[in-house]
């Protein structure tokens, strides 16, 4: 992956509040994350506070879908994808999976059912449903369905993608609109959710997030990709270093980004290539900082890593860090562990920020 089409999917992401992009293990603990990643974004606005309930059983609900209904025994590149985005007073849960072709008929009839049913029968349905017991092994029969059409109060978008003769990808999309909003019939098509994921896909990225990154959805952000890299099997000592620098990338967003509106705004991915890590951020600075940053960077490519590690002790032992403040030494402890050169671009969007993006290889 190169370093502009981080810059290109934040320009894409670029009205969202919040994007959070996951494909990988569908977990409990992941549902939690991300949950709380998103609950924490709603209480910052008054005017989706409302519907955060709403939002936290819908996301839950979405990921026990994938889970009750996903076929993750087909070896393809992702066998499901979760994507959740607040745009203005909405708010959108996509998510794919695997399933098979002859489930396809069935599926989409009882879809397109519920589609056509007022709020008050889809609620005698799911009691019906539920006082009759009717359920499969596969968990309840369609009271997952039920449930996304009732809460979100909106028809259910859904398609079809094949993948083979056997398989195809099931991708669903809920929009819930706060109850003050404005709906002037715009609505991001579910087309939008399937470029993503043939993105995250091609490029086996795991991990995509933009939005306010306060302490608190760090925490969360490091949680979920510790959790993913539980299933993943790698090393203790690979583990550790991949964290380290997690931490020092997502602080200097939330230490050194240019805050507007009380929120510092930036966009995270992660991703791999073969046995290797791939983590990329981007955030706004001021532009008075752009050209100590850019110097720095560019002094630190040129070193060694024998020189690096020099100039790493020799930093921490005088305590001199030099114009580039606090960030300095994150950018040094980056640059050490690294496997090959920082990755890094800047461009200007007006007279006070640019936008910085950095990459790397763990």
């Amino acid at each position: 992956m190169k370093i502009e089409t981080l810059y290109t999917l934040n320009n894409n992401l670029q009205n969202d509040k919040l994007s959070l992009l996951y494909q990988g293990n569908f977990s409990d603990d992941i549902t939690e994350r991300i949950i709380d990643i998103s609950e924490t974004s709603l209480t910052q606005q008054s005017d989706l506070q409302k519907i955060g309930k709403k939002v936290s059983l819908l996301l839950a609900e979405c990921f026990q879908n994938i889970v009750r209904h996903g076929d993750f025994s087909h070896e393809v590149k992702s066998a499901g994808v979760f994507v959740t985005r607040n745009i203005g007073n909405s708010y959108y849960i996509s998510s794919a999976n695997l399933i098979h072709n002859k489930d396809i008929p069935d599926l989409k009839e009882k879809i397109e059912m519920l589609n056509q049913l007022s709020q008050q029968e889809l609620k005698e349905l799911y009691l019906e449903v539920l006082t009759n017991n009717q359920r499969t092994n596969r968990g309840g029969a369609g009271l997952g369905l039920i449930e996304m059409a009732r809460k979100s109060g909106q028809k259910l978008e859904y398609d079809f993608e094949s993948v083979d003769e056997d398989h195809s990808y099931f991708y669903l999309q809920i929009k819930l609109h706060a109850p003050t909003a404005t709906v002037d019939g715009e609505s991001i098509p579910i087309e939008i959710a399937k470029d993503f994921h043939r993105i995250m896909a091609e490029d086996n990225i795991f991990l995509i997030h933009k939005g306010d990154f306060s302490s608190h959805t760090i925490i969360s952000i490091l949680r979920m990709i510790e959790d993913n890299l539980s299933y993943q099997k790698e090393s203790a000592k690979n583990k550790k270093k991949l964290v380290h620098i997690l931490i020092e990338i997502l602080q200097n967003i939330s230490k050194h980004g240019y805050v507007e509106n009380n929120i510092r705004e930036g966009i995270f991915l992660m991703g791999r290539r073969y046995n290797h890590f791939l983590v990329y951020a981007g955030n706004y600075i001021e532009n008075i900082k752009v050209p100590n940053f850019k110097n720095y960077l560019n002094y630190l490519n040129r070193l060694n890593r024998d020189e690096l590690l020099e100039v790493y002790k020799k930093t921490l032992n005088s305590g001199i860090i030099g114009s580039t403040g606090s960030a300095g030494l994150g950018f040094l402890n980056i640059a050490k562990d690294s496997l090959h050169k920082i990755d890094f671009s800047f461009h200007q969007i007006d007279d006070q920020k640019s936008f910085f993006g950095l990459g790397v290889v763990i």
